[in-house]
């Protein structure tokens, strides 16, 4: 009797450990997602952050971006270049306007566009997203998928940050 018990103890314990085994591997993943998915978050604030605080173009930033996920110095984990699909920068700055104060119905133009900056402020954003593609592990390739893009994307307030002649962009 003693022998049939360890036996079905052990038949059970074949069947239950694949299973555990997937799912070991599967939290493994999906954590490795989740801290790829930071990663673009974090790079996203540092690109709207760019846009915000100085007055690099398109082009640099966008490089810039590609640095700090990818550069080979990176202390920690780096992301593959050739996954990144997309990094698009989208930079709207308010229109300059210069306050004269020798014309008198310019200045209350001026001022009057300040108050509505002030009380309603732009609806016009900047953002930064970014796309980059993650394979699916084999066992998932069941579904057709090979792959998968996360994309983030964030937005911050057009003209917002300096207020001073840094934005002037070509």
């Amino acid at each position: 009797m003693l022998f049939n018990s360890k036996a079905q103890a052990f038949t059970e314990a074949i069947f239950i450990f694949p299973i555990i085994i997937v799912m070991i591997f599967f939290i493994v993943w999906t954590a490795r997602v989740l801290l790829t998915w930071q990663q673009l978050i974090t790079a996203t604030r540092y690109g709207t952050d760019m846009i915000v605080n100085t007055n690099l173009s398109h082009e640099d930033i966008q490089k810039d971006i590609e640095n700090y996920l990818t550069h080979r110095n990176i202390e920690g984990r780096r992301l593959d270049l050739n996954k990144i699909k997309e990094i698009a920068v989208d930079i709207r700055d308010y229109p300059k306007t210069d306050i004269n104060f020798t014309n008198l119905a310019n200045l209350f133009g001026n001022i009057t566009n300040l108050i509505n900056g002030i009380i309603l402020p732009t609806t016009e954003f900047s953002s930064v997203s970014i796309t980059y593609s993650y394979d699916l592990p084999l066992f998932l390739h069941f579904t057709g998928l090979k792959e998968f893009n996360i994309k983030t994307k964030l937005f911050v307030l057009s003209g917002s940050g300096c207020k001073n002649d840094i934005h002037n962009r070509q």
